[in-house]
């Protein structure tokens, strides 16, 4: 059976400096910056909300984070779906490898790679 997908909920490209992401997202683009998501230089993240509730996602400089299995978290999209226990279903009958974590505030993020290699993170939203 497959996945049902509800949206794309973010998408995730890197830039070189805050000031980049702030000069092109948020003044360029007018986009806002999610409140939930505060500057860190730990993180190193910022995130744009887009009207309609998707993302862009924009990490700075050179740190790649991980999932814990040690997959690198680099460019990516995210899509939401209905039942992201089915999904995992889905790609262990497929015989589809994925990663997963947990994160506080959103819950259970699976990720996978396409055939081209494309990262991909579903979550249930």
């Amino acid at each position: 059976m497959a996945i049902k997908v509800k949206a794309i909920q973010h998408t995730n490209v890197r830039l070189q400096t805050p000031e980049q992401a702030e000069d092109f997202y948020g003044r360029i683009l007018g986009l806002q910056r999610d409140p939930a998501m505060p500057w860190s230089e730990e993180r190193r993240l910022m995130w744009w909300n887009i009207p309609g509730g998707a993302q862009i996602h924009t990490p700075i400089g050179e740190r790649v984070n991980q999932t814990p299995s040690g997959r690198p978290i680099g460019p990516h999209f995210a899509l939401a779906v209905e039942d992201i226990e089915a999904a995992k279903k889905a790609f262990d009958a497929e015989g589809i490898a994925y990663d997963q974590q947990t994160l506080p505030n959103r819950g259970l993020q699976v990720f996978v790679h396409d055939p081209a290699g494309n990262l991909v993170e579903l979550f249930e939203g």
